[in-house]
């Protein structure tokens, strides 16, 4: 009897392995789930490169993940000289990754100079790196899926490209099992191109537009401890992130006046835009207020309007810096 016991328990786990195995073999041959780049072309007019310089350095912020960082400054400010030129974010705690940004000057052979412009699009907008893997979404992909119209997203690339080519390959972000299994079931294909951007004139839906495409939601969303979105607590901060050896917390910016910025005059709020600076004056040394700062004053303006229409969210963050 106990033989047949074992017998039954190893053709069991054999079976589960083989599951196991099946499942894993199916996520790697399957996913991600990828379709070709679209053939796309980025405009090369001025208007259009002023457009995506605009996008790129006062509003998603690209350079500011993609660059090496001069720690020395506050906002995320690049390194001189090396704007564009990939980051390696190093060791983030027990994490269970190691992320790296890629390198998007138009050097051939460690940044975009050989990615075609569907590609680069692709990248942007559905997770999938040239090569065919899935982005570590860190890179606010599927953000950018209901955001970024075909127009805004070419005249990015037609940005990227007037960039001076820097040589430096920061490497590939490294994801351990299972997580890695996860990263790759998250991109989609993009079917048709997402809504432009509401005129300036539609201040709510601006500043509302703005804050998805600005990543507000990606660092100031309360998450659980899947760094899963809890729904009903959008800006409700407490999101603990890795910076090295430290750690640094996401504020409360929902319109609750106890625990988040609605007791925040609109002056208050410019200069946390302007200047990088709480109300208490404390600098926000991670907050990319630096690129923000470039914006036009309509559309400081209507993020103001689009913050103060969040819906309040009681949670007090205790840590608002680096521990």
């Amino acid at each position: 009897m106990k033989k047949k016991l074992v017998r039954g328990a190893a053709v069991v786990l054999g079976f589960v392995g083989l599951v196991v195995v099946g499942l894993g073999t199916r996520f790697y041959v399957l996913l991600p789930n990828a379709r070709p780049a679209p053939d796309m072309k980025a405009p090369t007019t001025p208007e259009a490169v002023a457009k995506g310089k605009y996008l790129v350095e006062h509003v998603t912020g690209c350079t500011g993940c993609h660059s090496p960082i001069d720690e020395s400054r506050p906002g995320d400010v690049p390194v001189e000289g090396k704007r564009g030129a990939g980051r390696d974010f190093g060791p983030m705690g027990k994490a269970p990754f190691r992320l790296r940004a890629a390198n998007l000057t138009p050097d051939p052979d460690t940044g975009i100079g050989k990615a075609s412009d569907g590609e680069i699009v692709r990248a942007m907008r559905e997770g999938i790196g040239r090569d065919g893997r899935a982005l570590f979404p860190q890179m606010p992909y599927q953000t950018y899926a209901k955001t970024l119209s075909d127009d805004d997203a070419l005249a990015i690339v037609a940005y990227l490209r007037t960039l001076a080519p820097v040589k430096n390959d920061p490497g590939k972000t490294e994801i351990r099992f299972p997580v890695s299994m996860f990263i790759r079931a998250l991109p989609q294909p993009l079917t048709g191109s997402p809504p432009p951007a509401p005129p300036p004139s539609d201040k709510l839906a601006r500043g509302n537009w703005l804050l998805d495409v600005a990543s507000c939601h990606d660092c100031h969303d309360t998450t659980n401890e899947r760094m899963e979105k809890i729904p009903g607590k959008a800006f409700g901060g407490g999101t603990r992130y890795p910076v090295g050896s430290k750690t640094i917390v996401a504020p409360n910016i929902s319109s609750d006046k106890a625990t988040g910025i609605g007791a925040y005059s609109d002056d208050d709020l410019r200069r946390v835009f302007d200047e990088g600076k709480g109300k208490s004056g404390r600098t926000l040394y991670m907050m990319p207020w630096s690129y923000y700062s470039g914006m036009t004053k309509e559309d400081k303006e209507a993020m103001i309007v689009a913050l103060r229409a969040q819906p309040p969210v009681s949670n007090l963050v205790v840590a608002k810096g680096l521990e």
